[in-house]
């Protein structure tokens, strides 16, 4: 899956969140405006359709979760790792583990700089490799620049692996999307009812809430 297809495939959950969020917040409006129910009649109403919406949009974060971590794997496979050819290697897959770790303790880019030449001169790529993802960590620009002159077809899945930092975390540019709409009603007076709640339906998938809330809703007012 290219970096295109990734970012149409979560445009695409973010905008079936954003529906979920506006059909229910219609709906919300259509109960709560509704002279004929008390307090916890439509408290009981519109709970159930909450609980519902919140899960589906939960739903839909985790999966966009789940495809750019896929995409993020993929894209650090394929720059650092071993290739499908060798994977089944035990010499090398032995070979990469030695390398990562060497990688893994230096700190001083002086010394990084020069087991890195070393490595390239010895053609132990997989050492190379491993020293560029410790560079990329560090920010040691020159065993970057040297390592992208050499293998200029990398270049553009580093890009990729940099653009897709947007996507990752908590922040509030990702987790807005998916925020559930509220459910904002009053108690009846004095102690909330206790009984007569109807249990949430099981999830139907995502496209079937529309029209299920509005064969509720009918429901409500023909009551």
């Amino acid at each position: 899956m290219s970096l295109t297809d990734l970012q149409t495939e979560v445009e695409g959950y973010r905008a079936e969140a954003g529906q979920l969020a506006e059909e229910f917040t219609r709906v919300h409006a259509e109960v709560a405006d509704d002279p004929n129910l008390t307090p916890a009649g439509k408290r009981e109403h519109l709970e159930p359709l909450h609980r519902e919406v919140t899960e589906q949009i939960s739903a839909l974060h985790a999966r966009e979760k789940a495809a750019v971590k896929t995409a993020k794997e993929r894209l650090e496979r394929r720059v650092f790792g071993l290739a499908p050819s060798a994977s089944s290697d035990p010499a090398r897959i032995v070979s990469f583990r030695d390398a990562q770790a060497r990688a893994r303790e230096l700190e001083d880019s002086d010394d990084a700089q020069e087991i890195y030449q070393s490595a390239l001169r010895s053609g132990d790529t997989i050492l190379a490799t491993a020293i560029l993802e410790k560079a990329l960590v560090r920010g040691w620009h020159s065993i970057k620049r040297d390592f992208l002159e050499r293998n200029p077809t990398t270049e553009s899945d580093l890009d990729d692996l940099s653009a897709l930092a947007k996507y990752q975390g908590n922040g509030l540019a990702n987790v807005a999307h998916y925020m559930p709409p509220s459910l904002d009603l009053p108690h009846s007076a004095g102690f909330p009812r206790l009984g007569g709640q109807t249990t949430a339906a099981t999830p139907r998938g995502v496209p079937s809430l529309k029209d299920e809330m509005e064969q509720r809703v009918a429901g409500f007012f023909r009551a």
